[in-house]
């Protein structure tokens, strides 16, 4: 029924959430061994929909959530929150200790951080 615009928007967000599932999966596959070697267990990911972050690590939960609106960012910046959260394994708040392993292991992540507030924000 193409006037059925509830069952519409209902599919649209099942298929955007298989495609931020593989997404994310993705991203964090190529992403955790950069803290595997300093004994993070891989987190599982949960996908929800937030109004004021992009992701949160539990750390008691070992569990990352992420925003379903990241799917609409460029991947480049689905990689830099994913590897935001997962830092938080090791460094459980926003330290400098925190701000400096992020800046090693992701050297432009200040230009992501930049394009996904304000660029992304915007088309939300």
């Amino acid at each position: 029924d193409k006037n059925d615009y509830k069952k519409k928007r209902k599919l649209f967000e099942i298929w955007l959430r298989k495609r931020a599932e593989i997404n994310y999966r993705k991203s964090l596959d190529k992403l955790y061994p950069k803290l595997e070697k300093y004994g993070v267990i891989k987190p599982e990911i949960f996908i929800r929909v937030m109004r004021a972050r992009w992701g949160s690590a539990i750390i008691e939960k070992n569990a990352i959530i992420l925003n379903l609106e990241l799917i609409k960012a460029p991947k480049f910046c689905i990689d830099y929150v994913i590897l935001h959260e997962l830092i938080h394994f090791r460094y459980h708040n926003h330290s400098r200790d925190f701000y400096d392993y992020l800046t090693v292991l992701m050297p432009d992540w200040k230009i992501r951080k930049e394009i996904l507030d304000e660029e992304v924000v915007k088309e939300l």
